[in-house]
């Protein structure tokens, strides 16, 4: 499939997306794309479809699947029925999403939302070092 297949959420196809958003910052570090998140961000189901799409147009704009996704002292504010949500929307951006976090949520909400994404055909993981998801990611 080619870039232009990706997966671009309706709520935004229609504006250029912001890649310095007051909530978080998204940069091109060249074999992917830095999604650094401030202290104390709250993971809410309201602003993931927004995020999502600049994500995945700063993907297209590099012209790479790669995503690491950075946070110190992240808040989970997700239900069962928004993990559920969050990762049909992971999977159909056809991103490769590492994420490096300390958060709030429990082990096994992080591996449901894994295995969410990863049985519609996406890829996200959860890593305890930037290295291990570097060379998950294939970058380091």
């Amino acid at each position: 499939d080619t870039l232009n297949d990706w997966y671009w959420p309706e709520a935004v196809a229609e504006n250029v997306p912001n890649m310095d958003s007051s909530s978080y910052k998204i940069s091109n570090q060249h074999d992917y794309i830095l999604l650094e998140r401030p202290r104390d961000y709250v993971v809410v189901p309201d602003e993931q479809p927004a995020m999502l799409a600049e994500l995945v147009a700063a993907c297209k704009q590099s012209g790479t699947r790669n995503v690491l996704i950075v946070g110190p002292n992240t808040k989970v504010a997700l239900s069962t029925l928004d993990g559920i949500d969050l990762g049909e929307q992971i999977a159909k951006s056809r991103l490769k999403i590492a994420v490096v976090e300390v958060h709030d949520a429990a082990a096994e909400d992080a591996e449901f939302l894994e295995n969410v994404v990863w049985n519609r055909g996406g890829q996200i993981r959860f890593f305890g070092s930037k290295k291990e998801a570097e060379d998950w990611l294939g970058t380091s």
